[in-house]
C-alpha cells in the first residue's frame, strides 16, 4: 500500500455536512465496469455508496491500496444525485451525500437512501424498490465522468 498522505488523515477535523452543488464526489469502480466507453450502472450502489470528497482530496486517493491500484475512478458532482424520486406514486425516497470521515481518510463519504424519512440500510434493503434502486443507479452512472481510466478489464 502506497504511503497514505498526512492531508488524508482525519487529524481531529470535524465532520463537515455541507456539501456544494459543485462538489464531485469520486468513487473507485473495477476495470469490468466499463461498458462501451462509458460507466455500468454496477459501479455504483446503494446502500450507504462509498464516495470521496473532492473538496478533501484528489480522486488518486481513491486507489492508493494495491489491491485497487488498476481501478477506476469515477466523478459526479453532488447536484447530479436525485435527491427526491416517487415511486409508484406514493412511495417517496430521498438520497443525501453524508461526510462520515474515517481516521485515515478525512474526505470518505456515503450517499444515503431514505424511505418515507428512515435511513435505509443493508438490514432494511427490503424498503428499496428494486426498480427504483436500478433507475437510481442508472441515473448516477450515466451522470459521471472518468476522472481515473481503469487498466483494461480482465
Amino acid at each position: 500500500m502506497a504511503e497514505i498522505p498526512n492531508e488524508m488523515m482525519t487529524q481531529g477535523r470535524p465532520v463537515d455536512p455541507v456539501f456544494q452543488d459543485d462538489e464531485r464526489l469520486f468513487r473507485r469502480f473495477h476495470p469490468d465496469d466499463l461498458e462501451d466507453g462509458g460507466i455500468s450502472s454496477d459501479a455504483v450502489e446503494l446502500p450507504d455508496m462509498s464516495v470521496n470528497r473532492s473538496k478533501y482530496g484528489p480522486p488518486e486517493w481513491l486507489l492508493l491500496d494495491e489491491e485497487f491500484e488498476d481501478w477506476g475512478v469515477l466523478s459526479f458532482r453532488v447536484d447530479q444525485i436525485p435527491v427526491e424520486l416517487i415511486h409508484n406514486g406514493q412511495t417517496h425516497y430521498t438520497f443525501l451525500p453524508q461526510h462520515v470521515p474515517h481516521r485515515r481518510n478525512y474526505p470518505h463519504s456515503e450517499v444515503w437512501a431514505f424511505c418515507e424519512g428512515e435511513h435505509v440500510t443493508d438490514q432494511t434493503m427490503s424498503l428499496l424498490d428494486p426498480d427504483l434502486h436500478l433507475r437510481w443507479r442508472q441515473t448516477i452512472a450515466w451522470q459521471s465522468k472518468i476522472a481515473i481510466t481503469p487498466d483494461s478489464p480482465s
